[in-house]
């Protein structure tokens, strides 16, 4: 009997996706099913209008592929565009001000979206035992049936904490589109938990994509209606460029980590951030350390902090710049990092702090191995939706710079970055596959969790629920509280500036063990386990 573990911050996504392995399902085909209903339990975050990085391996694979599923520029969009209202970049979000917002909000805010093509790859690398209607039903019922909301979701709605100059509130988005209105603020509210949530619209467009695959999404009569409405509003995506739109295949990037080959997103994703990080750690020598003490916390941001500086002014859609992929990722790059550390040269850099993200791990006893994170931007993206259709679109040309002649101005049919699904091999084999959501932070969170389970043997569970921290720039640390409460003080008397904060990125890991598949999702998000079978992932889990 195939036994299966998928991990997501939606319960109810876990549960389908353990409905699918009991169907006899691989882990590719758990992983698009819960997928599927996280656009639908999670719709201010992700769905059907929003982009998908995917890490995949199958049993005799010599190594994971990458699969680019983002979204893309849209063709009407010069560049330059926003260049006459550029007002600087937003400190906090580490996105691109534009005056009016128009780059974060509405129509001139979306780009091609590459969610359903990017499923649709990825069930084109597996065995294709189920089809899209039995994999999109249950997102489907979801949304026309209804479900309560959760307190994950409840806090999405208070993530923003109030309308800011690049980074618009949620209520502002939502208030604009009439549609999103009565759908996502019911009585103009947001929905409490225990209410429950339906939408019907969105049910019927599940539907008609099972019943006609990808090309109803992008050739078929759905794509029809989103181009029409685009052009009608001046969004700078077009027919053609839904039409035309396709996955990217790649090389992953690789590294390694005592002993561990770690295999994760190449350009414009941020593995290339995440293997610095570990680099680092590495010569660094981290493990020296007193765990989570005012000294591995100063060490550690210190880290997150350079590999941000290091690596950001490079990363970019590699199709339009020159990416040096061998030399970020290179150990040799960072030798000399702890004489560095102790001058403390003060890097600075960053990259957005923003992102709705959400993230799904699945595997399987084949040996069938899958990471994705996918988004449809900040919270509750572009806050339109095409009328009819029931689902947001996103909003991510705020991350490209309007001004023209840098590695990440404007150019139709650039891709973004954004996320670092990962997998990590032992001995030869895949051992964990791990993402998370959460802006720059999901990079930092899984980095930590990594050292957690490499440097200090924790249990997967537990590495992924001990408190973490951030640093991108300058001499500010962002802290969880309850590691505030030790470490704080003695890094203000340090020079620090200590921040306590609760946003610290959401993780979802799964991993091989002796007893079976296993699965470990962040109690910072709703924690949705999927195991399958039961027995065998209560085992596993322990």
């Amino acid at each position: 009997m195939r036994g299966g573990a998928i991990a997501c911050p939606e319960p109810l996504a876990a549960e389908t996706g353990e409905r699918i392995f009991a169907q006899g399902g691989t882990a590719l085909e758990a992983a698009v099913a819960a997928a599927a209903v996280q656009g639908v339990t999670n719709p201010l975050g992700c769905g059907l209008g929003g982009m998908a990085h995917i890490m995949v391996v199958r049993r005799g694979w010599r190594a994971p592929r990458f699969l680019n599923a983002s979204v893309a520029v849209g063709s009407r969009a010069e560049p330059g565009i926003f260049e006459d209202a550029f007002m600087g970049r937003s400190e906090r979000a580490g996105r691109y001000l534009i005056d009016g917002d128009r780059n974060q909000l509405g129509y001139e805010s979306i780009m091609t979206p590459g969610f359903v093509r990017g499923m649709d790859a990825l069930l084109g690398m597996g065995e294709g035992r189920l089809r899209w209607p039995v994999l999109l039903e249950p997102a489907a019922g979801a949304a026309t049936d209804g479900f309560p909301v959760y307190p994950y979701l409840e806090a999405y709605y208070t993530f923003e904490g109030g309308d800011r100059p690049g980074y618009p509130d949620v209520f502002r988005k939502l208030t604009q589109d009439a549609a999103a209105r009565t759908r996502y603020l019911p009585g103009g509210r947001p929905m409490r938990t225990g209410e429950v949530m339906r939408q019907p619209e969105y049910g019927r467009t599940l539907e008609r994509v099972a019943r006609g695959g990808p090309d109803e999404f992008y050739r078929g009569a759905v794509a029809g209606e989103m181009a029409a409405d685009f052009a009608a509003r001046r969004a700078l995506v077009t027919s053609a460029d839904l039409e035309t739109y396709q996955v990217q295949v790649a090389e992953p990037v690789q590294g390694s980590f005592r002993g561990l080959t770690v295999y994760s997103s190449p350009p414009p994703a941020h593995g290339a951030v995440l293997l610095t990080m570990l680099n680092l750690a590495d010569e660094m020598d981290l493990g020296r350390l007193a765990w989570n003490s005012p000294d591995y916390v100063e060490a550690v941001a210190w880290a997150t902090r350079t590999a941000f500086a290091d690596c950001m002014p490079y990363l970019s859609d590699p199709a339009f710049v020159t990416v040096p992929v061998e030399w970020l990722t290179s150990k040799e790059r960072v030798r000399g990092a702890v004489r560095e550390f102790v001058l403390e040269t003060g890097h600075g850099g960053g990259i957005p702090a923003d992102g709705h993200t959400t993230h799904v791990s699945a595997l399987d006893t084949d040996g069938d191995v899958v990471s994705i994170t996918h988004s449809i931007g900040s919270i509750a993206g572009a806050g339109v939706m095409t009328p009819g259709l029931g689902f947001l679109h996103n909003n991510f040309m705020g991350h490209f710079n309007p001004l023209r002649g840098y590695h990440n101005s404007i150019a139709a049919g650039k891709r973004m970055g954004g996320g670092c699904p990962t997998i990590v091999y032992r001995d030869g084999a895949p051992w964990i596959a791990i993402g998370s959501s959460g802006g720059s932070r999901l990079i930092s969170a899984v980095f930590q969790t990594l050292l957690n389970v490499v440097l200090f043997q924790m249990p997967l569970a537990a590495a992924l629920a001990a408190p973490r921290i951030h640093s991108e720039s300058g001499r500010r640390i962002y802290v969880e509280p309850g590691l505030a409460a030790t470490v704080a003080a003695p890094l203000r008397r340090r020079g620090y500036e200590i921040e306590a904060t609760i946003y610290m990125g959401c993780n979802q890991a799964v991993e091989f063990t002796p007893a079976g598949p296993a699965a470990a999702s962040d109690p910072r998000g709703g924690a949705g386990i999927g195991l399958w079978p039961r027995e065998r992932g209560r085992q596993g889990k322990a």
